[in-house]
């Protein structure tokens, strides 16, 4: 499957029933349903259809009332005799010259009720499901937009790590000969065992080697590209591995000196967290 964007938009219709979706980013699925009264039964079946299809992001479903030709008046005749009589006796009570009319019981609106539609569930779920099928379409085109530009910044990064590798020998190189010499130019006269002094170097040289994670940050970018080209739902997995990815920049940064690695370090942390806020919209 194609990666999903988060953000998407979708519309479906049928005989009697409109249905528009709308999602936005969220770390987890949000669904929130603005629907008449008379469909709130079928909240729970509407949110299941919304799971087969997204399963991160906050969901707006919005359905307005039914257009329908004539609307059924009904009046509570009952409650209307309770109001007027209740009235009639608050009048008597309180000695008021003004009579109880139609116009002071028409409103009180609850003695009114309105017919609803009939409900035909296949229309309903059929307009549902096209909105769902369009939104997981507009999904799926913003989703190829942010994976182009996600494949576009890890060719960058494959630039920048080939140019800190190609630096990595000659810093090694030079690091060890500029501790060599400062470590004779600090002992002067005293005598030390070469070999001791090579060793010490050596050590010291290691805490500063960055090959591990240069290997590291390479399986990263070999697993993220796998991921991404997996498609389906694989924001959060790409998310953690970018988080990765970061951390092992992070120690090629504090581990060396050099300018030139220092330069493209500062260019792989820059596409690396521009990936992190793409990958934030994958579903």
């Amino acid at each position: 499957m194609r990666p999903q964007s988060m953000t998407g938009y979708g519309r479906g219709t049928s005989d009697n029933f409109k249905v528009e979706v709308r999602t936005s980013n969220h770390k987890n699925l949000d669904i929130h349903l603005n629907i008449p009264h008379y469909l709130y039964s079928y909240d729970h079946e509407i949110r299941k259809n919304v799971r087969k299809k997204c399963s991160r992001g906050r969901i707006d479903i919005y359905m307005p009332k039914q257009e329908v030709e004539s609307v059924k008046l009904k009046v509570n005749k009952a409650l209307a005799r309770e109001y007027f009589e209740a009235l009639v006796s608050l009048k008597n009570e309180l000695l008021i010259s003004e009579e109880v009319g139609i116009d002071l019981l028409a409103s009180q609106r609850d003695i009114f009720l309105v017919d609803e539609p009939d409900i035909d569930e296949n229309e309903l779920f059929s307009a549902v499901e096209s909105a769902l099928e369009e939104l997981a379409k507009s999904r799926a085109e913003e989703g190829g937009h942010l994976a182009d530009d996600i494949r576009n910044r890890l060719k960058l990064l494959d630039e920048y790590l080939l140019r800190v590798e190609g630096r990595r020998g000659e810093y090694i190189a030079d690091a060890r000969q500029k501790l060599h010499d400062r470590l004779k130019e600090f002992l002067g006269d005293v005598q030390m065992d070469e070999s001791r002094l090579i060793q010490e170097t050596a050590v010291i040289i290691e805490k500063s080697d960055i090959t591990e994670e240069i290997v590291r940050i390479k399986s990263h970018m070999k697993q993220f590209r796998e991921v991404l080209e997996s498609g389906d739902t694989i924001g959060k997995k790409l998310d953690f591995i970018v988080q990765e990815m970061r951390r092992e920049v992070n120690t090629i940064s504090s581990k060396t000196h050099d300018i030139d690695i220092a330069t493209n370090v500062v260019e792989m942390r820059h596409e690396i967290e521009k990936i992190k806020e793409q990958v934030q919209n994958l579903q």
